[in-house]
């Protein structure tokens, strides 16, 4: 842990320092937005799966978990996002545990990231995202392959209307220990607003993995249905 240490603080004070434009919550945040705050639940069927999720909201952080019926696939996150406008970050940390079916068996992962968020209004209400992050990739029963990335993640979102919207996301990770280890993902999704509490969407996603000699690729359809109070 000491050799963890000292390779992450480092990493997270060059994060921190590359980051120029203010990122702020807002009280009438899009119900899309990354940087959404208030409290919600949502369902959704990725390929025959069936999720689900929430966060529980405040002023100026938010807590979010996401899990397949199963358990053993999930996500969670902390989102830090003052409303200040003295403030010029938001910060962001996460833990994603997953198993992933490989030609060597099924591996089973623990992914430890922290990073920081910008965003930038463009023309006609259009949000550009841009996050900065080190994450740590552990790896049971092959330790050999863990390693230490960096992580650059891009998304835009766009409403059309009142109700309808579209949300474009890409990231990647690279090692940055000397392993070989490239992350790939991507995400286009089409949503409706139903009400300002309610929407669904439909997402077409695209990942990609290399860890030393094992790779993984997939492709899913998503249909998600939310709700924020």
């Amino acid at each position: 842990m000491p050799n963890l240490i000292r390779v992450t603080l480092p990493l997270m004070a060059a994060l921190l320092s590359t980051v120029s434009l203010s990122a702020q919550a807002q009280l009438n945040r899009h119900i899309a937005d990354p940087l959404n705050l208030k409290t919600s639940l949502g369902i959704g069927f990725d390929a025959d799966v069936f999720k689900v999720g929430g966060r529980l909201g405040g002023e100026s952080q938010k807590i979010e978990l996401h899990t397949n019926m199963g358990g053993d696939k999930w996500t969670l996150s902390y989102l830090y996002a003052p409303v200040s406008s003295g403030n010029r970050l938001n910060i962001s940390a996460k833990v994603n545990h997953g198993k992933t079916d490989t030609e060597i068996g099924r591996l089973s992962h623990y992914q430890y990231q922290f990073g920081v968020i910008s965003e930038y209004v463009g023309w006609y209400e259009t949000l550009v995202f841009t996050e900065l992050a080190a994450n740590y990739l552990s790896i049971d029963e092959h330790s050999s392959s863990n390693s230490f990335a960096a992580n650059a993640s891009f998304s835009v979102l766009k409403p059309w209307s009142d109700r309808w919207y579209n949300q474009l996301t890409t990231q990647a990770s690279a090692a940055i220990d000397g392993r070989e280890r490239f992350e790939s993902e991507a995400w286009l999704s089409l949503g409706y607003r139903l009400s300002e509490q309610w929407s669904w969407e439909v997402r077409y996603r695209y990942e990609a993995h290399r860890i030393d000699e094992i790779e993984h690729e997939d492709t899913q359809w998503v249909f998600a249905l939310q709700s924020q109070f």
